[in-house]
């Protein structure tokens, strides 16, 4: 399976903390953000997902591994990459580089869930098409 996304950003100053070092608690942010991306560069928006299919993407787990930490005005982008799809869930990795460098890792699991009952649901056709490539 191995769909990948390269999501370019910058640090804002209100990511980090005194010492001008982004905070922990950001990178699970840019992981979501850049999950965002990935859906948008394979044409199927996360509003598009929830108006047209009534269904919400939910995070299950996370997990993060810092190595080196990024400092305010840094440039940087995350690599995002669909590693595994079953029938009910789906998996991505992050890895987060600088110029070259690894600065962090991560995973997270996901799950559909339908908007109205709230109930877990089979991943839908339409987000199956999307991850295998054949609307890209």
């Amino acid at each position: 399976m191995s769909k990948q996304v390269l999501y370019r950003r910058k640090v804002f100053f209100y990511e980090t903390d005194a010492q001008g070092i982004v905070h922990h608690s950001n990178y699970p942010r840019y992981f979501e953000e850049a999950r965002g991306f990935f859906l948008e560069e394979f044409g199927f928006p996360y509003h598009r997902v929830r108006e047209e299919l009534n269904v919400d993407i939910v995070l299950l787990e996370l997990s993060v591994r810092y190595k080196q930490p990024l400092f305010f005005g840094d440039s940087f982008f995350i690599k995002t990459v669909l590693t595994k799809m079953d029938r009910f869930f789906f998996w991505f990795e992050y890895t987060v580089e600088r110029e070259g460098k690894i600065l962090a890792t991560g995973k997270t699991k996901h799950c559909c869930i339908d908007r109205s009952t709230r109930k877990t649901i089979s991943i839908p056709n339409q987000i199956k098409e999307l991850f295998n490539g054949q609307n890209r």
